[in-house]
């Protein structure tokens, strides 16, 4: 039985934050107002000129820096360098949790001996209202590697354990540094999922999935064949009407021939 509040693990979140002054003081009060009652909160700011800083200020119970940086993979080693706790989570300034969410990590994390465990999540409006909800996928390691990234980055917490193992983020990525974490988390490590929404990701005009949103598959694909995914893959193929419509069609003339062949 756990005894008192120095016997549950500690959870550090971390958020990396470039001039999201909008959205931040959001994202810190929904880790504030969680009711798990041992949470590090670990903001990274890159050198914010839009009042980000002033924000931080005002939260005693924050640790933060505030430098120029080489992007969201490099504020994220930064931050996960500096955190103190036995289980992370990876919150972007413009999202935020629900409540019960850190509880619920915990939970799952502590039910069997995870490496990553991850819910549903809500998509919002950039004002906040909602959108729609997106439960979560059921794991499956093949598909991760092979088709789609299912892992809500907002709704996913993992061990140090687990973090450290794989060597952390992987600040070669500017896109896709998720995804490549959650392939290589769950290669080595069990993955759970909790039956619940988790977090609110907000679809904003500011954010990377809408400005740099053609820049992402390149980087999915790029870390998939890295860590052994197939070439023609489900994500592979996908995307060919649309970036080779010639090769598809071939693609689609090959599995013809095959079909009649047996």
């Amino acid at each position: 039985m756990v005894h008192g509040m120095q016997a549950l693990p500690l959870v550090t979140v971390v958020t990396p934050c470039l001039n999201q002054a909008r959205f931040l003081e959001e994202a810190i009060r929904s880790v504030l107002e969680q009711d798990y009652p041992r949470i590090e909160h670990v903001v990274v700011d890159g050198g914010s000129t839009d009042g980000s800083v002033e924000i931080l200020r005002r939260y005693d119970h924050l640790r933060w820096i505030s430098e120029p940086d080489e992007g969201q993979a490099d504020a994220l080693r930064k931050g996960f360098e500096l955190a103190g706790g036995e289980i992370f989570g990876w919150l972007n300034a413009d999202d935020t949790y629900l409540p019960g969410a850190v509880s619920a990590a915990v939970t799952r994390l502590s039910s069997g001996d995870y490496g990553l465990v991850y819910g549903g999540y809500r998509v919002v409006h950039e004002n906040g209202e909602s959108a729609f909800e997106v439960p979560p996928h059921p794991f499956d390691f093949d598909t991760l590697l092979d088709a789609k990234n299912f892992v809500p980055q907002p709704s996913a917490f993992f061990t140090r354990a687990a973090y450290e193992a794989v060597s952390g983020v992987d600040s070669r990525y500017h896109y896709a540094m998720d995804y490549d974490l959650w392939v290589r988390i769950g290669r080595r490590f069990d993955v759970a999922v909790i039956d619940g929404i988790l977090s609110c990701f907000r679809f904003q005009s500011e954010s990377k999935s809408v400005t740099a949103a053609d820049r992402f598959y390149p980087e999915m694909r790029k870390i998939s064949r890295r860590h052994g995914g197939r070439f023609f893959s489900r994500m592979y193929l996908e995307r060919l009407p649309q970036r080779r419509p010639f090769l598809f069609k071939l693609v689609l003339a090959y599995r013809l021939l095959r079909r009649s062949a047996r």
